[in-house]
Formats: structure tokens, C-alpha cells, sequence
């Protein structure tokens, strides 16, 4: 498998488990655990009881404890002021801060509030907000009202609002000239939740029964997810969009360095290549060449065409048969090596040394005459007199030299070689013989 596929199912790997957690998001958000905030006798906040009088009215109103439930005894006086009442406030607001309660993430609110007896008005339940924009501290009035009136509350009890549903009284609004963005309920920042008697009471004795409300809602609201999923799916494709821009980038930025990359990979396997046919065309004993590595320097022609001036000089290494014998094969590789370093360290930079095969090697030396590879094997001959041998060994060698004549065949050269070597080892070796004559007319040469 590719790293390309990899990365490919990688991709489709975390993709869909992004999907998973945002439909797993959404279901727990609809379906999951709901946070509550109940409000009754075991709240631990201030409760207040309020009536008209503050207003100009006559009607009292007297709230007494039941066990889990409060009772608002309520006594509607008619008077001057218009909208007689009596109310039960929860007060929410924090003595440090001054905050109040951030309801804005509820969602609903179930009321277990009802008169003792089926009344023709309802009740009003009021949430006070506080928002900076447009109250005043010191001033309850300026705070917004969110407001609901319930009716029949003996038949549909208890009841199940929705806080979306509550509305802001125009009142309200007409009198604190409250500019329209400001018009719709707010809840982040909820000071006082309020149970009143509704629009409509007339002059009497009412008794109303709180048990409790319940506010119900997300850990976070919709609007907050919601949020919170669109800003991950756009980061994420502001991710995909950016990597991908620069992966193109990069892959146009590299075909250039692909092609230079393919081109010194070519000269790189070239390169191995000769190194290889350079190390098939070496003996791996002693290093040097052997006779295929030799071969090239038979095809050597002059400019002209004609055969280019080589001589040839056969070296043995004399009795190495009884070195092996005598001190076994590990003795005679090391003679091996040694006989062939003293060779290279004193032929010249353009001869070419081969193992011809077993003890036997060859010496091509291009652009020499007969002459002059006398010498050189005479030079040769002293040098491996004069080495020193492992174990103290007395090490001579004899040669054979030769010089291609015009129009010889590779074949006939080293045969007459080779000739010129046999007559040096049968002449008593250590010795240097030559041969200008096809091997049939050999004259061996001191």
C-alpha cells in the first residue's frame, strides 16, 4: 500500500469520525441530559413579596411557608392605582457582584403555581433581566420584563413554557423608549423571577400555591453549538484548503527537483553500474585486474587505425606450489597480495597489471617498445627479490615479454608471451626472457 492510499484512508478515517461526533453532538444536544434550576421553598435565595401599595395601592399581600410550597395570600383592594396586584419575587442577584443568574442556555420552564380555586384571570410570570445598554442600577423599572400570563392553570397543571415564547410588555418598551434591537427577551442576565396576579383580578380574597419552577436546558445552548460545529468544520477546511494549496505548491515546486532527482539517479546508476563492472573486472584476492578487465587494452588502435604500440610482460611467481604445500593456502594469498602490491607500486600510471590465472599474472604496457619493457620487467624481477615475504619466505618470479607486431592477433601475442615465459622458467626462473617472433620461430632471449 502507498503512503498516497494511506493518506488517502487516514483522510476518510478522520472525516468520518468527525461526522460521528457532530451527530453525536447533535443527539446528545436534543436528547441528552438536561441541566435544571428549580426555584422553591429549598432555593437559597431572597424571596420578596410585593403588592400595589408601593404604587399608590391598597391591596396587601401575605406569603406564609406550607411545608414544600408557599402560599401568597393575596386581599385586591379597588383604589386609585389602575392595576391592583400581588407578587412573589425570587431574587437572583449576587451580594458580591451584583450579577444575576445567566439563563440564556434554558430553554423551557415548568410552573407548579395555581390558584386554590379556578379563577376567570390568569397569572403573570416575569422574568427581570438586566442589560447595561438600557437600565439602571438604581433603577428596578429600567430592567426588562420577559413576560407570559397563564391561564386555566387548575386544568393545564403544571405548566410547560417555552422562554422563547415570552414577550417583552410594549409597555415596557413605550416607556423606556428601548431602541428595536433591544425589543426581543433576553435571559443572560436574570435578577429577580416573579409570580403576580394577572391583568384582570378584581377586587377580592385570592390564595395562590407555588410548589416550585423548574427551568430546564442545554449545558450549552443551540446558538453555542451551533457555533462551536461551524467553527471546527470551517478551521478544519481552512486546514484541507491551505494543505492542499500547499501539497500543489510544493508538487509544482518539485518537478523540477524530480527531474534533476531522475537525472543524477541515471548518472548515480551509472556510476554503480561502472563501479560494478569495474569490481567483476578486478580479482577480489589482490585487488587487480583480471583477464576480462585486461581484454580492452587488446582493442587499442591509433588514431589512424592502425595498431596501437603494446607489450606484453608475463610474470610467474617461481615455485608457489610449494609455498601452499609447505605453508598452506592462507600463506600463499598473503604472497599472493604482497607479490601483486610490489608490482603496482613500481609499474607506471598507465601500465595495466592483471591475474592471468593462479600464481601467473600480466603486465600490458601501452605505448612501449620491447626495449623498454625489458627494463621494466628487469626492474620488476629485482624489486621482488629484495620485497619481504611472510615467514621469512625467499620469493623470485620469471618473466616473459613480448611486443604486439602489426597485424597480430590478440591470440598470437599472448601465446608468444606466455612462450617467452615458459623458456624463463626453463632456463631457471628468476630470470627475464623476451620474444619478437611468432611462437612457432620462439628464440628464447637472455
Amino acid at each position: 500500500m502507498t503512503m498516497a492510499i494511506q493518506q488517502e484512508i487516514t483522510k476518510a478515517r478522520l472525516l468520518g469520525l468527525l461526522i460521528l461526533i457532530t451527530l453525536l453532538l447533535l443527539l446528545l444536544q436534543y436528547y441528552g441530559p438536561q441541566k435544571t434550576l428549580v426555584l422553591g421553598t429549598d432555593a437559597g435565595v431572597r424571596i420578596e413579596t410585593i403588592d400595589d401599595r408601593g404604587n399608590g395601592g391598597a391591596s396587601i399581600a401575605h406569603l406564609t411557608r406550607d411545608g414544600e410550597r408557599f402560599i401568597l395570600d393575596c386581599d385586591i383592594v379597588a383604589s386609585s392605582y389602575t392595576w391592583p396586584y400581588c407578587e412573589i419575587s425570587f431574587i437572583l442577584t449576587d451580594d458580591v457582584t451584583g450579577r444575576g443568574i445567566d439563563l440564556s442556555t434554558f430553554t423551557e420552564v415548568e410552573l407548579h403555581i395555581h390558584y386554590s380555586q379556578p379563577q376567570d384571570f390568569g397569572i403573570r410570570f416575569q422574568l427581570v433581566n438586566f442589560n447595561p445598554a438600557y437600565a439602571n442600577p438604581g433603577d428596578t423599572n429600567s430592567q426588562k420584563y420577559n413576560a407570559i400570563e397563564l391561564y386555566d392553570t387548575h386544568i393545564r397543571y403544571p405548566q410547560l413554557i417555552e422562554l422563547s415564547h415570552m414577550q417583552v410588555p410594549t409597555w415596557w418598551l413605550s416607556q423606556g423608549k428601548i431602541p428595536p434591537d433591544y425589543w426581543g427577551p433576553e435571559f443572560d442576565d436574570v435578577r429577580g423571577v416573579q409570580i403576580a396576579t394577572g391583568e384582570r383580578v378584581t377586587p377580592g380574597k385570592y390564595q395562590m400555591i407555588i410548589e416550585h419552577v423548574e427551568f430546564r436546558g442545554k449545558y450549552i445552548s443551540d446558538h453555542q453549538l451551533l457555533l462551536v460545529l461551524v467553527s471546527i468544520w470551517t478551521a478544519l477546511g481552512l486546514i484541507y484548503f491551505v494543505n492542499t494549496l500547499r501539497k500543489a505548491k510544493l508538487e509544482l515546486q518539485s518537478n523540477k527537483q524530480r527531474q534533476m532527482q531522475l537525472e543524477s539517479l541515471n548518472k548515480l546508476l551509472n556510476q554503480e553500474q561502472q563501479k560494478l563492472e569495474e569490481r567483476l573486472a578486478r580479482d577480489p584476492l589482490t585487488g587487480v585486474l583480471n583477464r576480462e578487465g585486461l581484454a580492452p587494452v587488446f582493442q587499442q588502435l591509433n588514431p589512424d587505425g592502425t595498431q596501437a604500440l603494446l607489450s606484453l610482460i608475463f610474470i610467474d611467481i617461481d615455485h608457489f606450489k610449494r609455498i601452499n604445500d609447505q605453508y598452506g593456502h592462507n600463506v600463499g594469498d598473503q604472497v599472493l597480495l604482497v607479490f601483486a602490491q610490489s608490482l603496482s607500486a613500481n609499474t607506471r600510471g598507465h601500465d595495466l597489471l592483471a591475474r592471468w590465472g593462479g600464481e601467473e599474472f600480466v603486465l600490458a604496457c601501452p605505448d612501449t617498445n620491447i626495449e623498454n619493457a625489458l627494463g621494466l620487467a628487469e626492474k620488476l624481477r629485482r624489486c621482488i627479490e629484495e620485497t619481504e615475504w611472510p615467514k621469512g619466505l625467499k620469493v623470485t618470479a620469471s618473466f616473459g615479454v613480448a611486443q604486439q607486431m602489426e597485424g597480430e592477433s590478440p591470440t598470437d601475442f599472448i601465446g608468444r608471451a606466455d612462450k617467452a615465459l615458459y623458456v624463463a622458467k626453463a632456463q631457471g626462473r628468476n630470470c627475464v626472457r623476451s620474444s619478437q617472433q611468432p611462437p612457432a620461430q620462439l628464440i628464447a632471449v637472455k
